[in-house]
């Protein structure tokens, strides 16, 4: 049928994306006895600046463009996010360290606030607010199923503002910079920062064998691959369309946190996940495409 309509492609990038996303961090929690998150990230650091170069040579991309300082910034918040992250995902169940992830677009409010000096609407303020009250359900201590606090979870939280920091600072980015860039800069830090890391502080790796290593570079290329999925579903879909089937990555990961490491998930932590999950997305989704209108749709 010659006539017939490709179904759109953001929906499938972004559904690639999550899945992706999904795939990794289960990975990682199953990893993370032989491999340590400075082994995973200097493996998924060295694999980026690799693939980006590469691409960035053959689509004739500049990835040394303007705007160095900011994305410079913007790489460093974004490594340091996820060795937060990835270290959430070590201490705490699977599905709390996913779901405080989605703390980032309230505190992406507040960052705005003092770095963008934009305002803060009463319904933004209110979005925040409730996130952080369903942060603190979530985290609460519950005796009966073994959920004590942890200190994963305040490493995890600060994964999340990281994360919304980074999100603030690439607001300011110009149109001049190429969609491959932030990977770019955010591999060469996770390499460079990392080994530094390594070699001052003499950090294990766990990359002494074939098997973990083989392991690293595979959750490297998967990382990676949910990565540009995400950023390529920007090119048809608003963000927080793609926000929204992100979500399934949390949804996936609550299934596997449940499924396969026999995370206990109570009432309350599901109560307090969906509570931070609506107000992320009602934050990303912003108050014109909450209205119906136009401008979230270009």
């Amino acid at each position: 049928m010659p006539n017939a309509k490709i179904a759109d492609p953001g929906a499938a990038l972004a559904f690639g994306s999550a899945l992706a996303y999904c795939c990794l961090n289960v990975g990682v929690r199953f990893m993370i006895d032989e491999l340590s998150v400075a082994g995973i990230l200097v493996v998924r650091g060295l694999v980026g600046v690799i693939v980006t170069v590469m691409a960035a040579r053959a689509f004739k991309k500049r990835l040394f463009g303007g705007n160095k300082k900011l994305l410079l910034l913007i790489g460093l918040c974004g490594s340091l996010s996820t060795i937060c992250t990835t270290t959430a995902i070590a201490r705490i169940p699977l599905y709390q360290a996913l779901v405080l992830l989605y703390l980032y677009p309230a505190l992406s409010v507040v960052f705005a606030y003092f770095i963008n000096s934009s305002s803060i609407s009463l319904r933004d303020g209110a979005l925040a607010a409730l996130a952080f009250c369903g942060c603190l359900v979530l985290i609460w201590p519950d005796s009966s199923a073994g959920l004590a606090l942890d200190p994963g979870h305040f490493i995890g939280l600060g994964g999340a503002a990281l994360y919304g920091l980074g999100f603030v600072l690439a607001s300011r980015l110009g149109d001049e910079n190429c969609g491959l860039e932030p990977v770019f800069y955010y591999s060469l830090w996770s390499l460079i920062g990392l080994f530094a890391a390594i070699a001052a502080l003499d950090l294990p790796t766990g990359l002494g064998g074939a098997r973990p290593v083989g392991a690293a570079v595979g959750l490297a290329v998967i990382a990676l691959t949910a990565m540009l999925m995400g950023y390529a579903a920007l090119r048809w879909l608003a963000p927080y369309k793609v926000g929204v089937i992100g979500t399934l990555e949390v949804f996936g990961g609550a299934l596997s946190s449940w499924l396969i490491f026999h995370d206990p998930i109570t009432f309350r932590a599901l109560i307090g996940g969906m509570i931070i999950l609506t107000a992320a997305l009602k934050l990303r989704q912003g108050p014109a495409a909450a209205k119906g209108g136009s401008e979230a749709e270009d």
